[in-house]
Order: structure tokens, then C-alpha cells, then sequence
């Protein structure tokens, strides 16, 4: 599995959203996007299930294993 940020910033371009687009629908900073994207800060669970929902991305936890859906 990749990164979360990693995976946020595909999915995000691959949506045509701008980080400040992105920001606006999930109710935080442009700014905690890029650094959640670029790493430098860590993702709580309830911001990143915000962001994950705006992308239309379902994870799946289980077995040892972590799947990414849309």
C-alpha cells in the first residue's frame, strides 16, 4: 500500500482538484493538505476519513492486508 499522502495527492490531481479546492470541501487549510501529501505532518484518522470520502476512496483493513477502492 502506498503512503496516504501519496495516495491523497494521486487521487486529488486525478479528481482535477486543486489543494485549496480539496481543502475548501473537507473544512481544513490548503496548507494541511501539502504537508499532509508531502509528509511532513501525520493525518489524524478523522481528517484523513474526510478527505478519503471527498475522493470517493473506501479502505479496507483486515488480514494483514490494506485495500484501496472506488
Amino acid at each position: 500500500m502506498e503512503d496516504v499522502g501519496l495516495l491523497i495527492a494521486k487521487e486529488r490531481v486525478k479528481n482535477n482538484l486543486s489543494r485549496v479546492k480539496l481543502a475548501e470541501k473537507v473544512g481544513c487549510s490548503a496548507r494541511s493538505i501539502e504537508y499532509w501529501e508531502s509528509g511532513k505532518r501525520k493525518i489524524s484518522l478523522e481528517n484523513a476519513e474526510k478527505i478519503l470520502k471527498v475522493l470517493n476512496i473506501k479502505i479496507i483493513i483486515g488480514e494483514g492486508n490494506i485495500i484501496y477502492e472506488q
